[in-house]
């Protein structure tokens, strides 16, 4: 009787924790710069004059943006924007090492929490705030206070025999702010 009692509670925390993930879901596309707002081109200018810009357009399941992709002092750098060019976020790939100790370790203990096994596939630090905040603080290389900071993980998390991709943001003390279940297109699966 005990032993049907905890699989029947091990079933209903998998799947209330499938079910409090939302999905997420992004197609990027190539476009030329010629139909990028000059706003945002200008923020990026701003930033980086001696990269290679790559402009893509990215829709998800809620939202239709515009996003630069660069290198910027050796970091692999994406913007993104509004349709009419006003800035939403920039993100930057970070290593593990990357992330304060203490902030890492809280991290560590709510990923422990929610997956059997758990494997980071990306670490990005995200920056949102005034342009001119966000454009001085990667310049400096240091986020200013008047930014938001905060952590998006992509990884393969595995709960009980369910092993899927999540996209999980931290804030600046590590404290999780939203867990989403990424959507992979069938069409990335295709081999040929």
């Amino acid at each position: 009787m005990n032993t049907a009692r905890i699989i029947i509670a091990i079933g209903f925390m998998f799947f209330s924790f499938v079910a409090e993930a939302q999905q997420k879901y992004e197609r990027e596309y190539r476009i030329k710069s010629e139909i990028v707002p000059q706003s945002a081109k200008e923020f990026i200018d701003s930033i980086s004059s001696d990269s290679k810009i790559k402009w893509y357009k990215e829709i998800s399941l809620n939202d239709i943006t515009i996003e630069a992709k660069f290198k910027h002092d050796k970091k692999k750098f994406s913007v993104e924007f509004d349709t009419l060019g006003k800035l939403q976020d920039v993100e930057f790939v970070i290593k593990k090492r990357e992330i304060i100790p203490e902030v890492y370790n809280q991290m560590e203990r709510k990923l422990d929490s929610l997956f059997h096994k758990w494997k980071f596939r990306k670490i990005q630090k995200h920056y949102s705030g005034k342009s001119i905040d966000v454009v001085t603080s990667i310049r400096e290389n240091e986020p200013s206070d008047s930014i938001k900071v905060s952590y998006e993980i992509v990884l393969k998390g595995k709960k009980i025999q369910y092993t899927q991709l999540y996209e999980i943001t931290f804030n600046e003390q590590g404290e999780m702010e939203n867990i989403l279940e990424i959507i992979q297109d069938k069409a990335d699966h295709l081999e040929y």
